[in-house]
């Protein structure tokens, strides 16, 4: 029975050491040292066009010429998926509107329930309206995918369009390609 115990014990101690963790280590979100897939949007895709758009934004001076009290109330609406993935669009609007918010340009309305009855009944109790966003933010994430004989490409499309009393204020784009060699196998 000692032997059973034994050999469980140095079994199990095995396949512990070989699911050893002691190659692992931390690298930098979307930095260089990232994984890149052409299978998937990866997090540096996210950050790529996030940072880019929200910089495009900002530098072309929108918010100044919108004529409402800064920072100007901003929902983030919907943002369309038509990429081959089930993707989470929050990976791309949630850094937009962190930026955004941090920058002290747009107010980010939430679009929670919980958090809007909680600012309906605030407003109700100081005899006041809940003011209404005054600009809306929208987008499309696209792909298009090509490859040959020795090359996998695709291509990520982000677009963005902030929208002020029903017109275009801003209109940005970032695209993303991505390639992979094939294996000399087929693998």
């Amino acid at each position: 029975m000692k032997n059973i115990y034994t050999l469980s014990l140095l079994g199990l101690l095995t396949l512990v050491g070989c699911s050893s963790d002691e190659n692992a280590k931390y690298v930098e979100s979307g930095g260089a040292q990232t994984i890149i897939s052409t299978n998937k949007i990866n997090i540096a895709d996210w950050n790529n066009a996030a940072i880019t758009l929200v910089n495009e934004m900002i530098a072309s001076g929108v918010f100044e010429r919108i004529p409402e009290k800064k920072p100007i109330r901003l929902v983030v609406s919907r943002i369309v998926n038509r990429t081959s993935e089930n993707i989470d669009t929050d990976m791309l609007t949630k850094k937009i509107e962190i930026t955004l918010t941090n920058t002290g340009k747009a107010l980010i309305v939430s679009t929670d329930p919980t958090t809007h009855t909680v600012a309906q009944a605030q407003a109700k109790a100081n005899g006041v309206a809940l003011p209404s966003p005054k600009i809306t933010l929208t987008g499309k994430i696209l792909e298009d995918r090509e490859k040959n004989s020795s090359i996998r490409e695709v291509t990520y499309t982000f677009q963005l369009e902030l929208n002020y009393a029903g017109a275009a204020a801003w209109i940005g784009e970032k695209q993303i390609t991505k390639q992979q060699s094939h294996s000399s196998w087929g693998l």
